[in-house]
Formats: structure tokens, C-alpha cells, sequence
């Protein structure tokens, strides 16, 4: 079972900054909730659960915002892109505070200069690490890929799991969300489009 999304090409959403993480309050919060949902927080077990996942939330949250990204000069000849796939990662699911996981594959051809490879994975980490939605953080890579790069041909695709349709509801497993963001230059321009994802299906990923 599969579900197939393609985002249109306006600026992705931008999120609120967020703030640091109270973990005195989330430790609060979730001995609250463990003793509402009649369980004993004395008990061994449980004793410290409060302040893993306190602590838990705080890293999770703790990333640096924004990414400076290192950009190198880059001049060819001919037309050239860069893919990088296989780009395994978690998040969290914002409406029910449930985790999905997510493969992502990114390309782009290049404008002039290329972005480090290893810092479109910081890129994609970076917007995992946030209460999210698998379709904002499609969008929220190729807009961070463009900007960095300069480059307004950028393409990312994305195949998630998500426990909120696992665990609660139809409790569909083994069902997979893919997403698609194109930037507005490749709307019309279907022949630059494909050369883009046969870059990134060079790189493993399951288009």
C-alpha cells in the first residue's frame, strides 16, 4: 500500500523559531501524563522515565538552526547534476507526536558552484529534527538546497514510514508516503526534470 504526493513548487513553509527546550516542564509534563494514564512513576521502571524523555526532546530539538552549507566554484562544458540518495533519517510527526522514518534523495543541477556533499545531509537531518510533516520537509531541503547553491533547478524525493498510521488508526504497516518538490524552474521543463531523477535512481533510490 502506497500513497503518492507531489507538492507544488511555491517557497516551502518556514517554521517559527522555536525555543529552547524546557526539560524541568517536559519532565513535569510527562510524569503527569504517565500518572494519568494509571501508571505508577515510583516504580522502578518508570522512575526515570520523565528525565529520558526530557532529555530525549532536548536533543532532539537542539539543533543549530539554519545551515551556512560549503559551497565550491564549479565550471564544465557540458550540463552536469548532482544526486545524492539513500539519505535515511528520522523525524517526528507534529500532528500526533509519533516518529517517521524517511529516506530522501536529492538532486540539482548546478549553477555555477556545488554544495558540499556531506552538507546535504546536514541539510536533510537539520529539517528532521523538528515536530514535521513529511510534505514540509520535502519542500524545506530543495528550498535550503537552492539557496546554498544558487541552483533554482533542485528536485527532492521522499519515501517515509509513519508510526501514526502504524500504530493508531488503519494501522496500515508496511505502507510508505513518497513525496516529490520541484522548484518552479523544472514545472516546465519535463526533459531537465528527468535527467534529474535518473541521477538520483543512480543512486539507489527507489523511484
Amino acid at each position: 500500500m502506497s500513497h503518492t504526493l507531489t507538492v507544488p513548487a511555491p517557497p516551502a513553509p518556514s517554521q517559527a523559531a522555536a525555543g529552547p527546550v524546557d526539560t524541568a516542564a517536559v519532565e513535569d509534563c510527562v510524569r503527569q501524563l504517565l500518572r494519568a494514564l494509571g501508571q505508577d512513576t515510583d516504580r522502578p521502571g518508570l522512575l526515570e522515565t520523565p528525565a529520558r524523555v526530557a532529555r530525549f526532546w532536548a536533543e532532539f530539538l537542539g539543533h543549530e538552526p539554519g545551515s551556512t552549507g560549503t559551497v565550491f566554484e564549479h565550471t564544465v562544458q557540458g550540463e552536469d547534476c548532482v544526486a545524492v540518495g539513500g539519505i535515511r533519517t528520522a523525524s517526528m510527526c507534529e500532528h500526533h507526536l509519533l516518529p517517521f522514518t524517511v529516506e530522501v534523495s536529492v538532486a540539482y543541477r548546478p549553477d555555477g558552484q556545488v554544495l558540499g556533499l556531506s552538507k546535504i545531509v546536514r541539510i536533510v537531518e537539520q529539517h528532521a529534527h523538528a515536530l514535521q510533516l513529511q510534505e514540509r520537509l520535502t519542500a524545506q531541503v530543495a528550498e535550503e538546497v537552492a539557496r546554498l547553491t544558487g541552483s533554482q533547478a533542485v528536485a527532492v524525493w521522499a519515501v517515509g514510514e509513519h508510526q501514526c498510521m502504524t500504530v493508531r488508526g488503519v494501522r496500515a504497516h508496511g505502507a510508505r508516503t513518497a513525496t516529490e518538490y520541484l522548484l518552479p524552474a523544472l514545472a516546465c521543463d519535463a526533459l531537465l526534470t528527468e535527467r534529474l531523477r535518473r541521477a538520483a535512481a543512480m543512486t539507489g533510490a527507489s523511484r
